[in-house]
Formats: structure tokens, C-alpha cells, sequence
């Protein structure tokens, strides 16, 4: 889910409590600051080279009122290997990465206004999927690199919001300039940008754009298109996007199927998601900036099991193809999702 859709399912909510005067002031727990995130553990082999991914990523959601609310993500992630890659003891460390600190205002529906640190609303991954406990597979696609930058963040302000919308679709926006910055934690490129998309609620449907040009250095400009489909009446997940920069341009499709609703396979499969990803890239002027310097090709197969919404099992098999040779790419591991409330329950 997007930021500025859970921010505003979460302000609005606050203000429906407000709202209700009939409940007893006692019983209002009133604007409650949250502490949310994931954590996880992921075995990775990748052309033979095995590495341990311990990571956890805290998110603290603070309301000031009804149309305030400052939201903020850091990620821990340890990263270990053997000594001489193959042999030997396993040596790493640990890095430390703020990935969004900021303020919103939610002054209404159509205009929600964002200032500090934010993920840059660039095609699908980098705001929806990117998180461990939210993600089908855990390596990112080939792509993600493009129109995120090294860190994946803006610093500036941000516009967004839901100018219209009836029974049948709603188009959302985002609109965004980020300064450049050096400083350590909060690193940022020069970018101005925007996405925007049309989603057919009764055909589950989004289909969006997102444009960003780069105003340092060589001035580049980055696109890319997505579509997002859940159908209706089958337990389906398809999402595909095509990214082009100046130093490639490339394309991946993800499906991630359950197989709850067959009556043969319901009692055996329900608790258990296949995914499948298939992508594909070629680079421009040598390729660089987080992506391949030659044509790639690759595909992922995985079977994650929940045993709740919040816990679940995780594996993936995935082979990349190209001139410089070809890998084999397995993970296996577990993630969970956890919800605090900071704030002492008032209720009777």
C-alpha cells in the first residue's frame, strides 16, 4: 500500500473517532502514536557465494491532531559472508540506513503535503513493494535502480492526493522536488518529478505512469509504466512495469498466486503463495547507476507459506542470464510484521 493511502486511512480514522461524541471521552483512545515494521532473516546463494541477511525496519507513526502526522522508517540490516567467499568464517557488518523521516498535512482529500525525507514515488517497487514482510520475492527486480537513485529517497516537499474519484475509478497523483544533499543519512540527488495513475475499482485494476528529471549533472530524464490486477474472482497477483533511462531500459511481470479457493487443493495449499517474475534488461552507454553493463535475463520461481498474516515462510530459486555468465540465485528465510501501540489503552 502506498504511504499517502495508509496515512490517510490512519488520520481519517483518528478523525472518525473524534467524531463520535456518542462514546464516552474515557473510551477515546484519541490520536495513538504507533510503532510498526518488519524483521527478517534471508539465506542467500548467489553463484555459489552464500550470505546472511538478518534485517530489521521499524516505523514510527506520530499524529499531532487530525491533519498532522510524522512517519519516519530506519533499516538495520546485517549482512555476512565467509571469509574468502567460499571458506573460511563468516565476517560482516551491520548498516544503519534512514530511508524516510517526515511530515504530513493532510489538508484534504485531493492535497496531502509532504516535507523532509521521502520515498520517491517512482513506478511500482520503491514505495509499495520494497519492504521485507511485503515482498513476493526478496531481490528486487533489475530496474528498481532507475529514477530511485542511490538511496531511494528526495529531500523537499512533496504534493499528493485524490483529485477525483466516483463508484467506477479514481486517479491519484504525487508531484515532488528534492535538493541535492551530501550530508551522511540523508543523502538525496536534484530531482523534480511526479506519478500518476487511474484505478477501476470494480475491476480491481491501476494503471499509472511516473516521469522524473534529474537536474545535476548530465540533466537525464527517467520513465516508466506499470499496471497493477487483482481479478475479482481469482486469488491472483499481477503486477508488470517497463523503466527507461539514460542507462538502459528494461521490464519485469511478477504473478503470485494462492490456491485457496480450489476445493481439491484448499485444505493441503490455502496457507501457501506461489510467485513467479520474469524480467529483462539492456543498457544504454554502458549501463551504470545500480544496473547491469550488459543485457540480462533472468527468472524467479518462489513458495511462501503464512501461518498467519503477519508470519510467514519465504523461498525462491531464481537464474540469471548474461554475457558475463550465468547464476543460479536461491533465498530461504522468515518475516514477520508487528504493530505497537505507544500509548496505554483507556478503555473501561
Amino acid at each position: 500500500m502506498m504511504l499517502w493511502r495508509a496515512s490517510g486511512l490512519l488520520l481519517l480514522g483518528a478523525g472518525v473517532l473524534y467524531a463520535q461524541s456518542a462514546d464516552p471521552p474515557q473510551n477515546n483512545a484519541g490520536y495513538v502514536p504507533v510503532l510498526s515494521g518488519g524483521m527478517g532473516y534471508v539465506h542467500n546463494v548467489n553463484g555459489g557465494v552464500t550470505s546472511l541477511e538478518p534485517q530489521i525496519d521499524p516505523i514510527l507513526l506520530l499524529p499531532l491532531g487530525s491533519h498532522f502526522l510524522i512517519e519516519s522508517r530506519v533499516d538495520f540490516t546485517g549482512y555476512y559472508q565467509r571469509q574468502n567467499l567460499t571458506s573460511g568464517p563468516y565476517t560482516g557488518t551491520v548498516y544503519q540506513t534512514l530511508e524516510f523521516a517526515q511530515l504530513d498535512w493532510l489538508a484534504s482529500t485531493p492535497v496531502m503535503a509532504t516535507v523532509g525525507m521521502y520515498l520517491l514515488p517512482f513506478g511500482m517497487y520503491n514505495e509499495r513493494l520494497d519492504p521485507i514482510w511485503i515482498r513476493n520475492l526478496q531481490d528486487p527486480p533489475i530496474t528498481a535502480a532507475i529514477g530511485n537513485g542511490s538511496s531511494g529517497a528526495g529531500d523537499g516537499i512533496m504534493l499528493r492526493g485524490v483529485p477525483y474519484q466516483n463508484s467506477s475509478f479514481s486517479i491519484q497523483y504525487s508531484s515532488y522536488f528534492s535538493a541535492l544533499s551530501t550530508i551522511s543519512k540523508i543523502q538525496a540527488s536534484r530531482t523534480a518529478g511526479g506519478d500518476t495513475s487511474i484505478f477501476f475499482g470494480n475491476h480491481r485494476l491501476e494503471i499509472g505512469t511516473s516521469y522524473q528529471r534529474y537536474l545535476q549533472g548530465r540533466q537525464t530524464n527517467n520513465v516508466a509504466s506499470y499496471l497493477s490486477w487483482q481479478p475479482p474472482r481469482t486469488p491472483l497477483d499481477v503486477k508488470f512495469e517497463y523503466d527507461r533511462s539514460y542507462n538502459g531500459q528494461g521490464y519485469w511481470l511478477e504473478n503470485a498466486l494462492w490456491l485457496r479457493q480450489s476445493p481439491f487443493l484448499q485444505n493441503i495449499f490455502q496457507r501457501f503463495q506461489f510467485v513467479t517474475r520474469m524480467q529483462q534488461f539492456d543498457p544504454f552507454h554502458g549501463g551504470g547507476n545500480g544496473l547491469p553493463s550488459v543485457g540480462t535475463n533472468r527468472f524467479d520461481a518462489g513458495l511462501n507459506y503464512y501461518f498467519k498474516d503477519d508470519l510467514r515462510l519465504i523461498s525462491s530459486y531464481g537464474r540469471q542470464f548474461s554475457s558475463k555468465g550465468n547464476e543460479n540465485v536461491w533465498n530461504a528465510g522468515i518475516t514477520y510484521r508487528f504493530l505497537l501501540p505507544l500509548w496505554p489503552g483507556r478503555n473501561k
